[in-house]
């Protein structure tokens, strides 16, 4: 319940960031991609919750979706470019350090929680006497890879709101 609360927030802050950055049309369609994954997440999470082991098996699939919106959004904005929105996407966009982290924690989150499928699995069938990873570290770990993704977010939103200033200046 209190990893919920994180995501909350984050989502909060990704509509900040979306509202903060407007001008910003590269930035706008990678927090829109963002929020996109997150209410897939949100609408599905009852159901993920009612199944102990799939969930995790849940969470995988929900870091790999994050992983095709993010990579997927030149091509997406390719197809969809007879709308000028994502026409002008494909014109503008470029790959970041930030979506390079973005991609590193979601590839943490992918093995953390195959890890964790794995040894609850094991459990289930008491192959093992603890889900020791499970326990002690995976909540921890997802609750901080929440925060970084945020962090990672702000760090964009802000290197996108200097940006649009600087070359307000310019013109």
């Amino acid at each position: 319940m209190i990893a919920q609360i994180f995501d909350y927030i984050a989502s909060a802050l990704y509509v900040f960031a979306l509202i903060f950055c407007w001008k910003d049309i590269n930035a706008r369609y990678l927090i829109l991609s963002i929020l996109s994954v997150s209410l897939i997440g949100f609408a599905t999470l009852d159901w993920a919750f009612a199944m102990p082991i799939g969930f995790y098996a849940w969470s995988m699939g929900m870091s790999v979706l994050f992983i095709v919106f993010m990579l997927g959004r030149r091509h997406l904005a390719y197809r969809l470019s007879h709308i000028e929105f994502f026409a002008q996407a494909y014109k503008n966009h470029t790959y970041t350090v930030q979506e390079a982290l973005l991609y590193i924690i979601a590839l943490i989150c992918i093995l953390s929680n195959f890890i964790t499928f794995i040894e609850v699995y094991l459990y289930s069938i008491y192959w093992l006497d603890n889900a020791y990873y499970k326990l002690y570290i995976r909540d921890g770990l997802q609750k901080l890879m929440i925060i970084l993704t945020s962090f990672v977010c702000l760090s964009f939103t802000i290197k996108s709101w200097a940006f649009s200033k600087t070359s307000l200046n310019e013109q």
